[in-house]
């Protein structure tokens, strides 16, 4: 595998998103119940408008969930929104964009996934720097 490969030969197009409305504890299952660890936030159209992460919603538990007076879900997902934890017109790529483009943006950025977005900004796919490194791996 070469810097030049493209996206589209190792994306994960099977993408799971997230929508604005939904609650903080559905995302919370969703990570938990698909061992996922991010969450491209989209609108009714599919197209991307953030990104969730299951650091976000630590950070969420660490800093607001103290501060509560129930931790139930009810609570939680009355004073915690999606919009209000994602990061907001995250990064993407394209399918054609290159591994090595992948590469530079997780280390620029401190970021460990980039939606991957077609020209009217649907989501299509995502990929992580695991799959980057699970990709190094097998030519070994």
């Amino acid at each position: 595998m070469q810097k030049s490969t493209k996206i589209s030969q190792i994306m994960s197009d099977n993408v799971i998103v997230a929508l604005p409305g939904h609650t903080f504890s559905q995302v919370c299952r969703l990570f938990l119940e698909m061992g996922m660890h991010h969450l491209p936030v989209v609108d009714a159209d599919n197209v991307i408008i953030g990104i969730i992460s299951s650091y976000d919603v630590l950070k969420a538990y660490r800093y607001s969930v103290p501060d509560l007076a129930a931790y139930d879900d009810a609570t939680l997902d009355s004073h915690l929104s999606i919009k209000q934890l994602m990061t907001a017109n995250p990064a993407t790529l394209t399918p054609s964009d290159t591994i090595g483009n992948a590469a530079e943006l997780f280390v620029q950025l401190n970021i460990q996934a980039l939606p991957i977005v077609d020209a009217n900004n649907k989501v299509i796919g995502i990929i992580s720097n695991r799959d980057l490194i699970r990709q190094f791996a097998t030519l070994g």
